[in-house]
């Protein structure tokens, strides 16, 4: 299968999940604490991003138990698929070679 290729956000959530399964607050708390507060995602965002991951295969999703403390309602918990995760290591692998290009000596004294 064909890996697709990423947006930021995309990078952000698949990094936040790689930890493990979450839920969508948890994901939000871990994506904030991964860009030090500079990304910020809304509820409504994170799920349409959400979704569309899982039908690109990035995602897998799982519902969790009703309890009575959420009243009977039930989180629905994220995990990062094989897929990916090697979307996510491509991504970063771009990223890091965009870094180091502008790191470079040569690149810094075109500036």
């Amino acid at each position: 299968m064909k890996i697709p290729s990423i947006g930021k956000t995309e990078t952000l959530i698949l990094t936040a999940l790689s930890s493990g399964e979450q839920y969508g607050l948890e994901i939000i708390d871990k994506a904030h604490e991964i860009s030090e507060r500079k990304i910020k995602l809304s509820l409504g965002g994170l799920y349409t991003t959400l979704h569309r991951m899982e039908e690109k295969g990035l995602l897998a999703s799982r519902w969790g138990e009703s309890t009575e403390v959420r009243q009977g309602a039930r989180r629905k918990y994220y995990k990062v698929t094989g897929l990916g995760i090697r979307a996510l290591n491509e991504a970063t692998q771009l990223f890091k070679s965009v870094i180091d290009y502008r790191l470079n000596p040569a690149y810094v004294g075109a500036l």
